[in-house]
């Protein structure tokens, strides 16, 4: 094995927002990535991730169809074992995530933590090694070594002996897939344990505000003085009933109510993909989209940019 590294000061890991079900080692990984603060699942699991804003469910395997929030999921972990905290990285979906996640517990345990690349032939190492430049930038502080090896056991008897290893879910890297088995079982595990994870899309919830609005008996005129904005939502007891635009306020007698002048909601729900909010950002030419619950409740609102 060859091994290429590069070192770098840490810096600090951002705790996560947490939420945990049961399962060995699931609590003690959610309070190190929480900073001491996790919440346990006891109902249904997305209002539970929307009520705690989480961006992390720590639990003890991996849920199948499931991309609501990013995963952890950890295996033969016991902080008290770990020493060293390594991720694997590649070009797959999830390598970011195993990458803030080692950042995060080397800080929260007090031990060194990197990243791994690796490459099968020389003729690979250059886009092994742009990988972890890549990430390295987006993540700075973590340490980083590029390996050629053939196989997982090969990089795994490289790791120190209390190695804890971070992966992503099986994918499409070449090495990846060899830590797994039939039904995503692990056929390697570091010295100290893996954690595997699972990077989902980014959700409304995670970026939302507190709610701006105006209600639909509101007069035209006092209407005009509150809108910070060009386009505000309209509320009836809590729930979302319609979109005002200012220029519809203008010039229009003042005794009207806003309700007789709104136009039909346009809104994200709390779950939607951040993305989707890119297709009704032009829509609201800078002002807050409004972010409705399940029921149609206002409770957020989310500024985006347009296509």
């Amino acid at each position: 094995m060859v091994a290429a590294f590069q070192g770098r000061r840490m810096m600090p890991g951002k705790p996560f927002r947490v939420v945990w079900t049961r399962g060995e080692g699931c609590v003690e990984l959610a309070d190190l990535l929480g900073g001491g603060s996790s919440t346990r699942v006891q109902g249904d699991l997305r209002t539970e991730c929307v009520e705690a804003r989480a961006d992390l469910l720590v639990t003890r395997r991996l849920p199948v169809g499931f991309d609501f929030v990013n995963v952890a999921v950890p295996s033969d972990f016991d902080p008290a074992k770990v020493g060293s905290v390594s991720a694997a990285v590649s070009s797959g979906p999830h390598s970011a995530l195993a990458a803030r996640i080692a950042l995060r517990l080397g800080e929260t345990l007090g031990v060194e933590a990197e990243m791994i690349s690796a490459y099968p032939t020389p003729a690979d190492f250059p886009a092994a090694e742009q990988i972890v430049r890549t990430f390295a930038g987006k993540i700075p502080g973590l340490p980083y070594r590029v390996v050629e090896t053939a196989d997982a056991r090969e990089l795994i008897e490289a790791l120190p002996a209390d190695a804890l290893l971070v992966l992503g879910a099986p994918g499409g890297w070449w090495l990846q897939r060899s830590f797994f088995g039939t039904g995503v079982r692990l056929r390697q595990r570091a010295p100290a344990g893996a954690i595997v994870v699972q990077q989902a899309p980014a959700r409304v919830y995670h970026h939302m505000e507190e709610p701006a609005y105006l209600s639909r008996h509101l007069l035209v005129g006092d209407a005009l003085r509150l809108m910070e904005h060009a386009v505000a939502a309209v509320v009836d007891e809590g729930n979302l009933v319609g979109v005002i635009h200012k220029g519809a306020l203008e010039g229009a007698n003042p005794e009207l109510s806003v309700g007789e002048l709104m136009d039909d909601p346009l809104f994200l729900e709390v779950g939607d993909s951040y993305e989707e909010a890119s297709r009704l950002a032009d829509l609201f030419d800078g002002s807050p989209i409004p972010v409705v619950d399940g029921a149609g409740r206002l409770v957020g609102g989310l500024t985006a940019s347009g296509s």
